[in-house]
């Protein structure tokens, strides 16, 4: 009687070894699927280790290194010139003192990224003075549920709070209203999402997407006030900050962040941010549906 053939299972392999170059994927979905790319990955990635918050999984074929969040939602891989950043972030507590705490509520932080609908960074702007004397106009302190190292992060100038000695409103950053309309801004064309604002000598700028900070020749943040082109955008110039004149100062995350937000400040509490967007239109969000974001050819730098 011939012997009947079984059907082969697909060999081990991680998104990185498997030629598709996944930066981040979602473990959740993958971990119960039954098509082939899932019980390959499932077959790959084994847990290496628990961090602080979460746990790096490593590929048994190639042995490239994965983050777990602490729900157990988005993996996401980790560059080998991101090890030390992991390391990093693993190794300490990263806390604010209750002074700094009280100056970053009095600034206030606009919603940064989002994964699987909740909010997992709170970033303030402000002006940061280090315990070694050095002082940056133009800094973040960066409160984030994992470590610095996902996409959105990439090409980022990152330390961590216990450098912080101080912070203070810094004059390059926008006032509340403006950075919460840009953060709320719709996008009316393909990457262009604009908001428009006026110096106190009538010059018009324009601001792309979400921004904190301000600076342009005599002109800084604090100076500008939201106006209405009523879509005359030419009439505006374009203007913002590169990310290499800013400072991310990385905290751990909080239970009581949601005070700290400026849409909280003006009654909102955190859960209606995803509702207000709606209402205003904007189809700009993150994607949350679960689907694999590839890197496109470009590697994480740090």
């Amino acid at each position: 009687m011939p012997r009947l053939s079984r059907k082969s299972s697909p060999p081990a392999a991680c998104p990185q070894c498997s030629g598709k170059k996944y930066i981040s994927f979602n473990w959740a979905r993958f971990q119960h699927g039954h098509d082939a790319e899932s019980k390959q990955v499932q077959r790959a990635l084994k847990i290496e280790r628990q961090l602080k918050h979460g746990w790096e999984y490593a590929c048994e074929n190639c042995g490239s290194r994965w983050y777990l969040g602490r729900d157990g939602i988005m993996m996401s891989y980790i560059h080998p010139s991101k090890a030390g950043l992991v390391e990093h972030w693993n190794a300490g507590t990263y806390e604010v003192s209750d002074e700094i705490w009280d100056e970053l509520g009095k600034i206030g932080a606009t919603a940064q990224g989002s994964i699987a609908g909740g909010r997992t960074s709170a970033e303030v702007p402000c002006r940061v003075t280090t315990v070694r004397g050095e002082t940056f106009d133009m800094a973040y302190v960066s409160f984030q549920s994992r470590p610095p190292i996902d996409l959105w992060q990439d090409g980022r100038r990152i330390r961590f709070c216990d450098e912080v000695a101080s912070v203070e409103p810094s004059p390059y950053t926008l006032s509340a209203d403006v950075r919460l309309a840009t953060s709320r801004a719709q996008e009316i064309r393909m990457g262009y999402a604009p908001t428009a604002v006026q110096a106190p000598d009538g010059h018009l700028f324009q601001l792309n997407w979400a921004n904190d900070f301000f600076a342009s020749g005599p002109y800084k943040g604090e100076d500008l006030r939201l106006t209405d082109l009523a879509g005359d955008w030419d009439q505006a110039d374009m203007a913002g900050v590169p990310s290499e004149y800013i400072l991310y100062f990385v905290a751990d995350w909080r239970a009581d962040l949601d005070s700290l937000y400026l849409d909280a400040a003006v009654g909102r509490a955190s859960e209606q941010i995803s509702a207000a967007l709606e209402e205003d239109g904007d189809t700009s969000a993150e994607d949350e549906s679960g689907e694999l974001e590839q890197a496109g050819g470009t590697e994480n730098r740090e």
